[in-house]
This record gives structure tokens, C-alpha cells and sequence, in this order.
């Protein structure tokens, strides 16, 4: 009795110890797959906040995504359709290759209005909104329907998956006869009736099952947008420095400000949308020929900022102390006067609400970029900074 005893206390401890192991390594795959998840996100956003123009790439922007990866040599695509469906381009993100707990390379979505330019040549600005949608447990409940991309941890693979690296076969994802280990099909699932590797989705994320084991992270423009307006403000600040300082300004001010919506400066503005088509009392560009009244100050606007609307979304204010009058007072910010120039980013657009729905320059119109009270008043040079602490919120920048 006393071996039969002893034998079942072996049994038993072996039968615990081994939910406990199993247990740890769900623990640490799962550890892994968030890692991963986490890098990507971060490598993405990175990457997009940094695009700007050059030789190479003239019309490259902050805020586009890199195509997914089709051929599994790391690279994004340079082409790529609306919900395009492949791996991370980790190479092209300058990333270690990202692996789930299985082992398996992320695979990644992109909706149609974040692709680069050479697919997309609709303005990407802080009202641009993603398009892909992504369902949690079933379609009666949804995290978003504005995904800018989606990232998914395959696992290992299930059922009639197969992901031999050199037989080919029709992929259901794509219609056509592609390598086994290139068709999405063969990598994500489908959980009710929300299929994974469907271009342009919808897509799901719902607990694992015998059929389902796919880890799903949505990113949205509230990830983005933020960092991209930093971007851009700090470079509208920039120019407005070279305005000012550049040779031919006869008044060393700032320019006016647009209040007619064209995107070029008015007399006697001193708020509204900082015009980049056409400053005002002198022309941002490049010198003409004949080079005469109005001024141009050979100041070169990034093609990004004109192609992309960035005009519309950001609000700008200037002292009438460092406009063309030169007189009237400086702005006051948080009740202490002072400051000569303020620029307001709005944040992404609410999700579900597209922007603007008023017309440009009412006190509707504003109302939907700037939430706090304080600024949505423009009939006085009197600012304060933005009191919320949300992460996509408005957010103020200042020239002294």
C-alpha cells in the first residue's frame, strides 16, 4: 500500500508539474507575441513620423505606411492595393524580424488612405481616417472601424494550413497561384465568420480555440497622429523663423493670417490658417525672374506639407506687434503677454465623426479642431494652453 501510495504521489506531480510547465510556456509565447506587437507598433509609427521628401522619393510624408511585405524578403512592396495583406517589412522598418511565441513573422494590413504616395495621392492629415475594421469576439462588437493598419500573430498552424516554402497552390487570399508560405490562408483563421486573411477585412480578435489562435492588434490614427502633428508644427514653426529673418522682409514680421480659407495670407489677419501657398506682405518662394512687389523670399515650402493639406488642420495666431503694423500688442497666453506666435494642433478626428462638417472659418468649423473653450473664441489675441491630458488632444507651440 505504501508503493501504490507513493506511486500516485508521483503521478499526481508529475500530472501538476506538467500544467504548470505548459502553463509557463503559454506565459512566455505570449510574452513574446506582446514584445513583438509592441516593436512593430513603435517601428511603424517611427518610421512614418520621419518620412519626408528627397531626390529619391519627391513626394514621401509623414503619416504614410509602408506596404506589406509579399514576397517574404523583408521589404515592403512599393505597390500595394487598399487592405493590401502580407508580412511586417521589417527590413524597410530597419527592425530584428518580428516573431510570435510560435515563431512565426508578424503579418500586417494597410488601409487605403495610409499607403505612400505612389498608390495613394490623397492628402494624409489629421482628419484622414482609416478604413479597416476589427471586430472582438464576434461582429456584435467592434474595437474600431478605423484601423490604419493591423498587425496578426499567426501561430502555429492549423487543420489543411500548409506553409511549405516551395510548392505553390491557389491562395484563396489572392486568387492566384502563389507559394504556400506567401498566402495569408495559410497563416490566420476565421472566428464567427470573420475570416483573418481577407483583404481589406474586416478582421477579428477573439479568444483561442481548436480552430482559432490568431493574436490581432489594431493601430489607429489616435497611435499616430500626434506624433506626426509634432512633426509638423515644429517645421511650420521653422519657416515661419525663416520668414522672419529672411533677407528680403522689409518689415521682419511674421505673415498674416488666412481667413478666407485659399491658403494665402489677408491684410490685417492676425488669426486663422497659416497660409503656405502664398504668404503675406511677402511671398514664401523661391525668387522670381523679375523679382519685384510682392517680395519672394526664396523659401522653399516641403512638398509634403503642400500636397497634404496641412494648412486646413492647423490653427495659427500672430502678435500685431510682429505682423506688418508692428503695432497692437503681443498675444497672452495663460494670462501673461508676450508671445508672438501660437500654432494649435487639433488631434486626430474623433472616431465616427469626419471633419470638418462646418464651413471653413465659423466658429462651428473651429469648434471641431479646437476643444478648449478658452481657444475657441477668436475675437481676441487671448490663449491658453490646453488643459486636457489625453494623448490625442489638442496640443499648442509657441515662438516667445
Amino acid at each position: 500500500m505504501l508503493l501504490v501510495v507513493m506511486l500516485v504521489g508521483i503521478v499526481a506531480a508529475l500530472f501538476v508539474f506538467g500544467i504548470v510547465d505548459t502553463t509557463a510556456i503559454e506565459l512566455r509565447r505570449n510574452q513574446d507575441t506582446a514584445a513583438a506587437f509592441a516593436n512593430v507598433k513603435q517601428a511603424l509609427i517611427g518610421w512614418s513620423v520621419q518620412r519626408t521628401s528627397s531626390g529619391a522619393l519627391p513626394n514621401a510624408r509623414p503619416g504614410e505606411l509602408p506596404c506589406p511585405d509579399m514576397n517574404n524578403d523583408g521589404f515592403e512592396d512599393g505597390n500595394c492595393a487598399a487592405g493590401a495583406l502580407g508580412r511586417v517589412p521589417w527590413k524597410t522598418l530597419g527592425i530584428p524580424e518580428p516573431k510570435d511565441g510560435a515563431g512565426e513573422t508578424l503579418w500586417y494590413a494597410i488601409a487605403g488612405p495610409f499607403r505612400i504616395w505612389g498608390v495613394n495621392a490623397n492628402p494624409i492629415n489629421s482628419d484622414t481616417k482609416g478604413n479597416l475594421t476589427v471586430y472582438r469576439d464576434s461582429t456584435a462588437s467592434t474595437i474600431t472601424t478605423e484601423a490604419i493598419a493591423v498587425v496578426f500573430a499567426p501561430g502555429v498552424s492549423f487543420g489543411a494550413q500548409n506553409r511549405d516554402t516551395t510548392a505553390t497552390a491557389l491562395c484563396p487570399t489572392t486568387g492566384t497561384n502563389i507559394a504556400l508560405n506567401l498566402c495569408a490562408a495559410n497563416y490566420l483563421e476565421t472566428a464567427a465568420t470573420v475570416n483573418n486573411s481577407t483583404i481589406n477585412g474586416p478582421f477579428i480578435s477573439a479568444p483561442s480555440s481548436d480552430t482559432f489562435n490568431d493574436r490581432v492588434m489594431a493601430i489607429t490614427t489616435a497611435d499616430l497622429m500626434p506624433l506626426v502633428e509634432i512633426r509638423v508644427a515644429r517645421e511650420m514653426l521653422a519657416l515661419l523663423d525663416l520668414y522672419k529673418s529672411a533677407a528680403g522682409n522689409t518689415c521682419g514680421c511674421y505673415t498674416w493670417g488666412d481667413n478666407d480659407f485659399n491658403n494665402e495670407g489677408d491684410n490685417d489677419v492676425f488669426r486663422g490658417w497659416l497660409p503656405l501657398g502664398e504668404g503675406d506682405p511677402h511671398i514664401w518662394g523661391p525668387p522670381p525672374a523679375d523679382p519685384g512687389p510682392p517680395i519672394n523670399l526664396g523659401i522653399a515650402i516641403p512638398a509634403w506639407l503642400s500636397n497634404n493639406d496641412w494648412w486646413k488642420v492647423i490653427y495659427y495666431a500672430v502678435a500685431p506687434d510682429e505682423s506688418q503694423n508692428k503695432s497692437g500688442g503681443t498675444l497672452t497666453l495663460d494670462g501673461v503677454p508676450g508671445t508672438n506666435v501660437i500654432l494649435i494642433t487639433p488631434g486626430p478626428a474623433p472616431q465616427g465623426v469626419p471633419r470638418p462638417l462646418n464651413a471653413p472659418g465659423t466658429a462651428a468649423y473651429w469648434a471641431e479642431y479646437l476643444k478648449d473653450a478658452e481657444n475657441a473664441d477668436h475675437n481676441d489675441n487671448t490663449y491658453v494652453r490646453p488643459s486636457s491630458t489625453a494623448y490625442a488632444r489638442n496640443r499648442l507651440y509657441t515662438r516667445p
